[in-house]
């Protein structure tokens, strides 16, 4: 998350922010939050489970998170 606000504070630069690791159901809300516009989150989806139904979820939390960013 500090890096995040690290890059979020930079000023002048037109650019979107990618998190690629440590996203999953537990953290997609405070990263969506923090700034990140693309994510990766391959274990996420395909860890455990029908990965339909995780990637389903975790878009799900995104587009929440998405609507209560800061």
């Amino acid at each position: 998350m500090r890096k995040l606000a690290e890059i979020r504070a930079l000023r002048g630069y037109q650019f979107r922010i990618e998190v690629d690791g440590g996203v999953g159901l537990d953290t997609v809300g405070e990263v969506v939050r923090a700034g990140a516009e693309v994510l990766v989150a391959g274990n996420a989806v395909f860890g455990k489970g029908d990965a339909r139904v995780n990637a389903a979820a975790l878009l799900e939390a995104a587009r929440s998170a998405s609507l209560q960013r800061v």
